[in-house]
């Protein structure tokens, strides 16, 4: 009896399935940007009503107020919220460890389709960097949508020595998404303060194993440090094993707490699940994602 092939996950598969469910956070504030489907901080031409102003000439005569003009005899115009398009800025880490393992890395490239596909329904403007250390590339937009995207990375940016990001151009008001594992040394202060600036949101994705919190092994072990390939000898006792776990969670307590004090959202994503599923748990919790109903 011959069995049919299982198909292979492929990241816009998962995103999609995702996107049907949760949506970035566009609803979470006004917005200021391009005429769109958000509400706005603005005046404009929505069903919503804003606020109501003096008549002034030149002024569009549909939007007299002519209930306020029967009983006052003073011509005030309607204001009605602007409909705009915000801007989304996404951010994703490619150093080594993003791709440790086949489900860290369909992960991370369901993240990044999953942020492009809520910002396509949004109608939102999007722009979309790679990042390792130091070194930036701007990703082109039909390449991420098509799934092709890692096959153009420069070598540059793929083989760079890793460590908290610096140099990145944030959008003022946009709605910033940085995917990243966060497993690199170095004070995330200052890079949480540049994705804070401005009046838009800032949102920490992380795509997380849970067999990375944890040693599970014991005994004479050769390590090899998956960005440098630097190998060295290790023995793995009780005591390192329990010193490595309250390193593990000190580190993101680091980074969770730096959020924190800017009012940046973050938000662990686990590979192990659907991502439908995934966004389901803390990111939904915490604000990360938002229900499309």
């Amino acid at each position: 009896m011959s069995h049919a092939a299982r198909p292979v996950p492929t990241a816009q598969h998962g995103a999609l399935a995702a996107a049907a469910r949760w949506r970035l956070p566009f609803a979470r504030q006004t917005w200021r940007g391009p005429v769109g489907s958000w509400l706005g901080a603005g005046a404009g031409s929505s069903l919503d009503f804003q606020d109501h102003r003096g008549y002034a000439p030149g002024d569009d005569p549909r939007h007299i107020h002519w209930q306020a003009y029967a009983r006052t005899g003073a011509l005030t115009m309607k204001l009605y919220r602007a409909e705009v398009s915000p801007s989304v800025d996404v951010l994703i880490d490619v150093s080594a460890s993003m791709a440790f393992t086949p489900e860290k890395a369909l992960r991370a490239d369901e993240l990044l389709a999953f942020a492009v596909a809520s910002a396509d329904h949004a109608m939102a403007p999007v722009r979309i960097h790679a990042v390792a250390g130091r070194t930036i590339q701007p990703l082109d937009l039909t390449e991420v949508r098509a799934g092709r995207w890692r096959e153009r990375l420069r070598a540059a940016v793929a083989g760079e020595a890793t460590g908290v990001p610096s140099g990145v151009s944030w959008r003022s008001g946009a709605l910033k998404v940085f995917i990243s594992d966060l497993l690199f040394p170095g004070d995330p202060g200052p890079f949480i303060a540049g994705l804070a600036v401005g009046s838009g949101i800032g949102i920490v994705l992380v795509p997380s194993l849970a067999a990375e919190g944890d040693l599970l092994w014991r005994g004479n072990c050769e390590l090899t440090d998956c960005e440098t390939g630097t190998m060295r000898r290790q023995r793995i006792d009780h005591r390192v094993a329990e010193n490595y776990r309250e390193a593990y969670a000190r580190h993101f307590n680091l980074w969770r707490e730096a959020c924190q004090r800017r009012n940046v959202i973050f938000a662990r994503v686990p590979c192990e699940q659907p991502l439908p599923a995934a966004l389901g748990g803390e990111p939904l919790a915490v604000g990360a994602v938002e229900s499309v109903l």
